[in-house]
């Protein structure tokens, strides 16, 4: 491994760790870690050959952005009546209008909730899943000298799933994150990315803390 590529996993690793802290809180700021992140991960898995867990973080930069704006949308507070005017006084007989409704108030300054999974998104992601994998193992089997395309494969489908219930702030991708991130410590060891694997042991705990965190959140 080149000095360029250890700094760029280390890079990666530092932005790693405070994208899952900022993922535990619900913080929206966790997109923008995520597009750094990305941009470190896909130079060194291309230099290391892995090319579904490059692919996936091509994916993870193009999430990162589309997160970022979903996450922004959905925590806006929604548009009331009219307010009153400063130094305006209520007509006698006539309750004076709230300046900000309870839900409005319950959102402002504060990220989109977490919710569980709905049926249709359960349809959608085990579909994604199911297909993504299979591509991606296929395509790394045959067409590349991939040196270990099953679990490649099987990390970049979980991690896909995982990222795309993420956007819609669904709990049960912690799930998906805490098998995904137990098959990429395991490959990461064979291939001797260090730092990188010490980055998944943490999100293997995060996971756990995660989905403890946003479950409480719902309840």
């Amino acid at each position: 491994m080149g000095m360029g590529e250890l700094i760029l996993e280390i890079s990666g690793t530092a932005a790693g760790l405070l994208y899952v802290w900022l993922e535990i809180k619900h913080r929206r700021s966790m997109w923008i870690v995520g597009i750094v992140m990305s941009l470190c991960y896909i130079v060194v898995f291309g230099v290391e050959g892995l090319y579904a867990s490059m692919g996936l973080y091509v994916y993870y930069l193009g999430m990162s952005l589309y997160g970022w704006v979903q996450w922004g949308r959905q925590s806006q507070p929604a548009l009331t009546g009219p307010n009153v005017q400063p130094g305006t006084e209520a007509k006698t007989g006539q309750s004076e209008m709230p300046r900000q409704p309870e839900r409005e108030q319950q959102h402002q300054g504060q990220g989109l909730k977490p919710v569980r999974i709905t049926r249709s998104q359960a349809v959608t992601a085990a579909g994604l899943l199911v297909t993504s994998f299979v591509i991606m193992c296929l395509v790394l089997k045959y067409l590349t000298d991939h040196p270990a395309p099953v679990p490649d494969a099987a990390i970049a489908a979980l991690n896909i799933t995982a990222t795309w219930l993420l956007t819609h702030s669904v709990l049960e991708q912690w799930l998906l994150l805490l098998v995904a991130n137990a098959l990429a410590i395991g490959l990461y060891v064979h291939t001797g990315l260090w730092f990188t694997t010490g980055l998944y042991i943490v999100y293997l705990v995060s996971s756990v803390a995660g989905y403890i965190s946003w479950r409480r959140k719902i309840l």
